[in-house]
């Protein structure tokens, strides 16, 4: 009895100070798994196109792929290995589509059908949505005159 009257106060901070090492030791593991987190959007390329139907327009955007975070390797990797197929097929699709739907600011019909192409080429549904970034609309006689100019000096 003795014992215990002696050394309960170290024991308590003992176990105090193991408690609040493990709270920060889990703190700090849960920080750093989220810290290596990759977002779980691909790029999957630069479009640039003209349409038939706006022969006064060229168009260009990067398009994004949001793949599934569980499945983010296979995704990646599938979309990888289709990425040219899914740029020329989305430059094709795009260069026909209704000009009515390039000038929509939120694109709804244009995502549907972009989401449509890459599915189209995965055999799986490893992506969930699409994402355009970078929209610009430039006049095709200012992209002419620009190819014609001289390269800027640096």
């Amino acid at each position: 009895m003795a014992l215990l009257r002696r050394f309960w106060a170290p024991a308590v901070i003992l176990l105090m100070v193991a408690i609040h090492a493990a709270v920060i030791g889990y703190v700090r593991s849960r920080v750093a798994r989220l810290s290596n987190l990759e977002s779980s959007a691909i790029e999957i390329g630069r479009l640039r196109f003209q349409n038939v139907n706006d022969p006064d327009m060229i168009y260009q955007l990067h398009l994004h792929a949001v793949v599934d975070p569980t499945r983010h390797f296979r995704g990646e990797q599938r979309l990888t290995q289709t990425q040219m197929e899914i740029v020329e097929s989305s430059e094709q699709m795009l260069r026909q589509v209704e000009p009515a739907w390039l000038a929509d600011p939120s694109q709804k019909e244009i995502r549907e059908r972009l989401m449509d192409v890459v599915l189209q080429h995965l055999d799986e549904p490893l992506v969930q949505r699409v994402l355009i970034t970078d929209w610009l609309r430039v006049p095709s006689s200012a992209t002419s005159s620009a190819i014609g100019a001289a390269p800027p000096l640096l």
